[in-house]
């Protein structure tokens, strides 16, 4: 099969950019584009360009450079508080489950899930059932690893031949600090339904609320979104204007204050769902000082909600 795609020179994909971005000064052009890469960079000018009723022109270079040293740095804040927040979560989860069935390695046990997931739809239940298998598989396979890789993981040698725990599977508030967010992503999906709410009332011990089914199908979603957040930005992808995965609304809060499911609020609800009360605020205190120092009003590229910051506050901790 031919491939129809050819190398640009870094002329070349000035004279593309100039499609999106009127340049004034291609030595920074390049510089950028050497830096960063043509895909990358003609992203954000891609966005720029469908803002032309709002600019009433073609964007410039300096506008572009803005936006992206914007992103840069939001991305760095969220990356910081999706890391938190998966930092928490494994450890309500591990926790919390541990304590309950008094098995530290619960996790490694068929009888701690349900294959179903609990769902009444026959073509979903049998879609779960079939993945199970795989996972838990995979689930084996991955806390092996950390036994069987002495070079990556030495500092888990007491697992290992000759060690006062050989033989011994590893702990969940172990393992789960070496397990990427997307398994345990799944591992809380595929829980027993009371080992799901046992969680959320031993991780949110000062939430008003009775922990009900609808509460954990809702934190399924706020953690798939925290976690394609974090994505995101670990892999320095671009943020503004990035839609995801649907976030369920909470049923305390009022549907004003989820604008929409899929935009980079949304994301900031989940957070605020997911993360202890002081984090959460600093989560926000962060985001206004990056905005009071930016070179341009975010509120014109629909970055975020004009009047986000009224919105994040009515947002019910879980």
């Amino acid at each position: 099969m031919s491939n129809t795609d050819t190398p640009l020179s870094l002329e070349d994909q000035i004279l593309l950019m100039k499609n999106y971005v009127v340049f004034r000064q291609k030595s920074k052009a390049r510089t950028l584009l050497r830096k960063e890469g043509y895909f990358r960079v003609s992203r954000y000018g891609k966005y720029l360009l469908s803002f032309t009723n709002v600019l009433r022109s073609k964007p410039d270079q300096t506008l572009l450079y803005d936006l992206y040293i914007f992103d840069e740095a939001l991305r760095e804040i969220f990356f910081r508080y999706t890391q938190k927040a998966e930092l928490q979560f494994k450890n309500h989860l591990s926790n919390s489950v541990s304590l309950k069935l008094n098995n530290p390695t619960f996790y490694l046990d068929s009888s701690s899930y349900t294959p179903s997931r609990g769902e009444s739809d026959k073509i979903k239940r049998t879609r779960y059932q079939k993945k199970f298998t795989g996972f838990s598989t995979d689930l084996k396979k991955s806390e092996n690893k950390l036994i069987s890789k002495p070079h990556m993981y030495p500092e888990l040698k007491a697992y290992r031949k000759g060690g006062p725990r050989y033989r011994k599977r590893i702990p969940a508030w172990t393992a789960f600090m070496y397990f990427d967010f997307g398994t345990i992503e799944h591992i809380y999906a595929y829980l027993r339904l009371d080992l799901r709410k046992e969680v959320l009332v031993s991780g949110y011990p000062e939430s008003i609320r009775k922990v009900s089914k609808i509460d954990t199908k809702n934190m399924d979603t706020w953690i798939a979104a925290i976690r394609n957040l974090r994505n995101t930005c670990s892999h320095h992808n671009m943020l503004v204007g990035k839609t995801s995965s649907i976030v369920h609304l909470d049923n305390l809060d009022s549907a004003v204050v989820l604008p929409s499911n899929t935009d980079l609020f949304s994301r900031m609800y989940a957070l605020k769902k997911v993360l202890d009360l002081k984090d959460s605020e600093s989560l926000k205190n962060d985001v206004i000082k990056l905005i009071k120092k930016t070179k341009f009003n975010i509120h014109q590229f629909n970055i975020l909600p004009l009047n986000w910051e009224t919105l994040f506050d009515q947002i019910h901790k879980f």
